[in-house]
């Protein structure tokens, strides 16, 4: 018989056990996924954008990416033991200084 390290998640239970079993393993996991969305969002939306207009909004954009992590991350607190209340709190942190950085600047066809 084969000894792994891991122990296979048993996925009957859903998709959020599986992740649970990942995070106990994995502690850094949950945070690590969150940081995937959020680079995701931000550099494939500006890039995209950038290839369409010519000029990338990053205010916009990392308002986009900190929200899409901000909601997922509400998700993940449902469940407990993903993430806890100190990342909770760094990605409300976050969310709420993009939004100021957001209304604050001025866009492309404002004078500054």
């Amino acid at each position: 018989m084969v000894n792994y390290v891991y122990n296979q998640p048993n996925l009957t239970g859903g998709i959020d056990d599986a992740l649970i079993d990942v995070a106990t393993a994995v502690p850094a996991f949950p945070i690590g996924l969150l940081i995937f969305v959020y680079i995701t969002v931000l550099f494939g939306g500006t890039s995209t954008q950038k290839n369409k207009t010519g000029y990338a909004d990053w205010a916009m954009w990392n308002l986009f990416a900190s929200l899409s992590t901000f909601l997922l991350s509400l998700i993940m607190t449902m469940r407990t033991g993903l993430i806890n209340v100190i990342t909770l709190g760094i990605v409300v942190a976050i969310t709420l200084l993009s939004g100021l950085w957001y209304f604050m600047s001025g866009g492309r066809n404002e004078a500054e």
